[in-house]
């Protein structure tokens, strides 16, 4: 179930960020988080080989031309 919102309403709205929490949180419990969410994918090495940066797919765009 899902909601929509107007740009005006978002605008609106109170973060409810806790942002000292935010910013206390180190690089590892990032990871750590990270890893236990199960909604992470988990590419293979391959998988990644397969993937590429904007700037090489910019520039192999432009070879093709």
């Amino acid at each position: 179930m899902s909601k929509t919102y107007t740009l005006e309403e978002l605008k609106k709205m109170k973060s409810r960020t806790d942002v000292d929490r935010f910013k206390s949180t180190s690089e590892q419990e990032i990871m750590e988080q990270s890893i236990s969410d199960p909604d992470t994918p988990y590419l293979t090495d391959e998988e990644l080989g397969e993937l590429s940066t904007p700037e090489e797919r910019k520039k192999k765009d432009e070879k093709e031309k």
